[in-house]
């Protein structure tokens, strides 16, 4: 039998996948030692410029100066979470005795005194209610006059919000939803994603007022909305922007003269101001928006100048003091309403007249008991001073700031900080390693060199934003990144190795990847701006 040299015929040829290239599940070569350690070395770069550029990261465990006593009680209400103060001001005031207490800073470096101007969110609501009580005993304008009858110019949609009257708008009575309902999925995606003003997305309150219709008829519901048309239907009733009145007839006769609205007079925080933060040594946006200053947004305070309206409150000399008087419905047994002010019962003879405020940076309180009032303010998100000066008013039933406010435990922080941080990297750098993604088993191309780093920064950058730094040391956020430009680094090696799309069904492979990126980009230059907005 001839063989195939013998016979001058041609070699018979293995067989072979006819397809050009590496087959769909096929693999490039590894990436040799160097081309690792060359990455690695880009990436230690990157995480270390990272951690000395870090915009977030808590300042340490604040230190309480001030009365010593009132100290020990601040202390306590706190339940050991200082590290979680930013800045905080507290003021007692026992009969003719005043004692204060401060701790941490305005900004990273000035420290916080009685004259340093924080957000007071909805406790500005008092100043409004007192603006048109004031307003009503002078008879100028009706506490039972409608919508309707003062927004003449307004098509609404719902007879009941036309006829809404002022009482039910200041005492939260309006039926009308806490914000637009138009406006508040944008509101969510801002609070929840940016830590941003969700009342920067609001549509004019017009527009708002002509579409609205009730969500609570005929019983308490809790309304900022409710209290910028209050404060505009004063302006239009008046004649006098809501700024200018409510300093004519709250602020001023009290000599609350550092108390501002941001965009009546001033551009922004003023100067000195605590600017407000998610967590210590994570500065969000302050809020801005004018429209809804009635309601709290954009107003800044001193405890100097809350102090002046406690104490008017006490004697009975402030303007507008009708709004004190307990008369309508809360929203539990405890709590009866003034207008916006609120008094609760605590048990024990604590009965408190008060009123709380809080933004995505800060919280504030202010609450009086015959010739005893206490006035608190933070720029920390994370300490809720409504259950600090509650605590140092008697109310024994009141949780600390660890048991009940918004402070999550250091191992809640770590848990939900760290995943977020640890997942992008390991699922890149796996990538790289393997040549085939962690989940699914999917080969290594071009379009993963591209969407698996930008996908995982994008995620890394999210976790910056919402993670807590307090408890989570920054660093690890550092090395992650570093790990994420070490894996692109690789990727960048595998580019001319690869070929651009390796997929069996390749014209959903392309489509999935382009939305892939979108929003992979999309959400990096959220989070970027909602940095860029809150630190510049």
């Amino acid at each position: 039998m001839t063989s195939p040299e013998t016979s001058g015929l041609p070699p018979t040829a293995p067989h072979t996948d006819p397809r050009p290239g590496p087959g769909p599940r096929s693999r490039p070569p590894r990436a040799p030692g160097r081309v690792w350690g060359g990455a690695l070395a880009l990436g230690a770069v990157a995480g270390v410029a990272a951690q000395l550029l870090l915009p977030v990261g808590g300042p340490g465990p604040a230190e309480l100066s001030g009365d010593p006593e009132l100290a020990e009680a601040v202390a306590e209400a706190l339940g050991g979470r200082e590290a979680q103060v930013q800045g905080l001001a507290v003021t007692l005031v026992e009969g003719d005795e005043t004692s204060a207490v401060t701790a941490g800073t305005a900004d990273g470096t000035a420290p916080i005194t009685a004259d340093t101007p924080f957000e007071t969110g909805s406790v500005f609501k008092v100043v409004t209610a007192m603006t048109l009580a004031d307003l009503a005993e002078d008879g100028e304008v009706e506490l039972d006059s409608t919508l309707g009858e003062i927004f003449t110019d307004v098509d609404f949609a719902s007879p009941d919000v036309a006829g809404v009257t002022l009482e039910e708008l200041a005492s939260h009575h309006s039926g009308l939803a806490r914000m637009p309902l138009e406006g508040m999925w944008a509101a969510a995606v801002s609070g929840s994603l940016t830590l941003n003003d969700g009342y920067a997305w609001q549509p004019p309150l017009e527009d708002s007022l002509a579409a609205a219709v009730p969500v609570t008829p005929g019983q308490w519901g809790y309304s900022n909305f409710g209290f910028a048309v209050l404060g505009e239907a004063l302006a239009r009733e008046t004649g006098v922007p809501y700024p200018e009145l409510a300093r004519e007839r709250v602020l001023d006769p009290l000599g609350m003269t550092d108390t501002v609205i941001i965009g009546a007079g001033v551009d922004g925080p003023p100067a000195g101001a605590a600017l407000p933060h998610w967590e210590a040594g994570a500065r969000v946006e302050p809020w801005h928006t004018l429209s809804y200053a009635p309601a709290g947004i954009g107003t800044w305070s001193t405890s100097a100048d809350l102090l002046r309206l406690a104490r008017g409150v006490m004697d009975g000399t402030a303007p507008g003091m009708s709004a004190v008087r307990p008369a309508y419905e809360g929203p539990v047994p405890e709590t009866r309403l003034g207008l916006a002010w609120m008094t609760t019962e605590f048990g024990d003879g604590v009965e408190l007249v008060q009123h709380s405020g809080g933004t995505y940076g800060s919280s504030a309180f202010v609450a009086v008991q015959d010739d005893r009032a206490v006035v608190a303010l933070s720029n920390s998100f994370q300490v809720d001073v409504s259950l600090i000066g509650a605590r140092l008013m008697g109310a024994e039933n009141v949780p600390t700031v660890a048991e009940g406010g918004l402070v999550s435990s250091p191992a809640m922080s770590l848990a939900l900080t760290l995943p977020l941080t640890l997942l992008p990297p390991l699922l890149a750098v796996a990538l790289m390693v393997r040549r085939r993604t962690l989940v699914g088993q999917r080969p290594l191309d071009r379009l993963r060199v591209v969407s698996m780093p930008l996908g995982a920064t994008a995620v890394l950058l999210l976790v910056l934003r919402t993670g807590s730094w307090v408890y989570t040391p920054t660093a690890v956020w550092a090395l992650a990144l570093g790990l994420v430009v070490a894996a692109l680094a690789v990727g960048i090696w595998y580019w001319p190795r690869v070929p651009a799309v390796r997929a069996r069904v390749r014209w959903i492979r392309v489509p999935f990847f382009a939305l892939s990126a979108m929003c992979s980009t999309g959400l990096a230059a959220l989070m970027v701006w909602s940095f860029s907005v809150a630190y510049f």
